[in-house]
């Protein structure tokens, strides 16, 4: 959903040439197959622009713009590697000129490494300050070039300095409004994020992917009907627009509407390139039905189609787990967090396959990778408070018991009180049914707890059944 603009790509409209008849150099071998292959990157004729380029590095090797601008060629010709080679050659010979190092550090981006990217990005964004070649338009997209390489790279907040100046230097570009939206959405923000989606739509009411933004940060609100919506306006403006189908087809779930979902995912079905995530759709309309042994088939069918459908595998994992089908749900969440090892979702579903396994010891392994990605996540910390008192690991559950309460009174009443039941001596159900009498007292409702498995020591003590009423 979200947009990289790189002046890799894009340096044509953005970079121009004064004729200056004092500073204009004596023409030299390779000058003309210079201006051939400007020419021709800037109609947009990629591999004519590596050609001339070509023949002009025969006559001058190094020289660092030519090899930056037969990189940015290459990329928009898909060839990475020839492209970093040339950076890279174009960076040795201690250019500064800012397309260079932009067009590497998109490469950089490209390939994952987020921190080397925003390095490269910083220098050209440094470069492109005294580069009269470079105009206001260029030095916004290096912003929002590096912008996107701080989100990935988990840090948000630079993201968003990043993001505003971008619209500092060209507040009527609307795209600059829906990234920084965005970033909005992931900090959940969305009353912010909905002044910047507007904005978006104001300067460019005929853009479908600003409704899909919007109507994706309405989505994550439970606002489905707006939602449903947005998702529509975007389908006028362009009807075969398969991500708008399937972002529908979630709202119409939320809106419990399977039905229209149904019609939306098999829709977005028949458009190129979207066949597995309606697959993904289906799959999880077969799940919210408890029909686990079509949802199975459905992922099953979209990792066929995309391999790298994290969604498909991650919904294959559910259904076999919620079937009951450990081994395989085991297996297959496994793969998962090593495709992602960064996501706590796919840890902690890893972590409840090891637990209804009673697998505690590598159930704890999984709930401490999670709670290093989620620290704030309590129902994990709860999860592995369990895990610890598993394992007679009392003292390590009442750590966990302590940090709930740090965020939460209340909350870490109860964990204390299930950390003593747990532990199940004579002190410590004294201790749990202290911390049950505070919680009461606190005005906290213990009715769920006769039925709560962790809870079995204490059932039969008259004080705890007094206490839960």
């Amino acid at each position: 959903m979200r947009m990289l603009f790189m002046i890799a790509l894009l340096c044509a409209p953005l970079l121009y040439f004064q004729a200056d008849p004092v500073l204009k150099p004596a023409p030299k071998a390779g000058q003309a197959d210079i201006a051939d292959g400007e020419e021709a990157f800037e109609a947009g004729r990629m591999q004519e622009a590596v050609d001339a380029f070509t023949r002009a590095l025969k006559a001058q090797p190094k020289n660092d713009e030519v090899l930056a601008y037969r990189a940015a060629a290459y990329v928009a010709l898909g060839k990475v590697d020839d492209a970093l080679a040339d950076a890279e050659e174009a960076i040795k010979l201690e250019s500064v000129f800012s397309l260079a190092w932009n067009t590497r550090g998109y490469l950089r981006w490209l390939r994952g490494d987020f921190k080397g990217a925003v390095a490269d990005y910083t220098a050209a964004i440094a470069y492109a300050a005294d580069d009269r070649r470079v105009d206001t338009g260029g030095r916004a997209q290096m912003y929002q070039n590096r912008g996107v390489a701080w989100q990935d790279a988990g840090n948000t907040d630079r993201a968003l300095l990043d993001f505003d100046t971008c619209i500092a230097l060209q507040p009527a570009n609307p795209a600059f409004y829906e990234n920084r939206g965005l970033i909005y959405v992931d900090k959940q923000l969305f009353d912010v994020a909905f002044k910047d989606f507007d904005r978006a739509l104001e300067l460019d009411a005929r853009n479908a992917r600003g409704y899909v933004n919007r109507a994706w940060a309405a989505r994550l609100m439970g606002d489905f009907e707006q939602a449903v919506r947005d998702y529509s306006q975007a389908l006028r403006l362009k009807p075969d627009y398969g991500q708008a189908l399937i972002g529908r087809g979630y709202a119409w779930i939320g809106w419990e509407r399977p039905e229209l979902a149904k019609k939306d995912f098999e829709a977005a079905m028949k458009i190129e390139g979207h066949a597995a995530a309606g697959e993904v759709g289906l799959g999880e309309l077969e799940l919210l039905a408890g029909d686990h042994e079509k949802a199975v088939l459905h992922f099953n069918l979209a990792v066929t189609l995309d391999p790298g459908n994290l969604a498909a595998r991650h919904g294959l994992a559910q259904a076999y787990f919620s079937a009951g089908n450990y081994s395989n749900a085991r297996a297959t969440v496994e793969v998962l967090c090593a495709l992602a090892p960064g996501n706590a979702m796919y840890w902690r579903l890893q972590a409840d396959v090891h637990v209804a396994e009673s697998s505690w010891e590598r159930a704890l392994v999984a709930l401490n990778r999670t709670l290093e990605l989620a620290p704030d996540d309590v129902e994990t910390r709860l999860l592995r408070l369990r895990c610890h008192a598993k394992l007679n690991l009392h003292e390590a559950a009442r750590g966990d018991a302590q940090a709930i309460q740090d965020r939460d009174y209340g909350q870490g009443l109860l964990a204390y009180a299930r950390a003593y039941a747990l532990e199940n001596t004579e002190s410590s159900r004294l201790q749990a049914l202290g911390s049950l009498a505070v919680a009461a007292e606190q005005g906290i409702s213990l009715k769920d707890l006769p039925a709560d498995p962790d809870f079995t020591a204490l059932k039969d003590d008259p004080k705890f059944k007094k206490l839960v009423g």
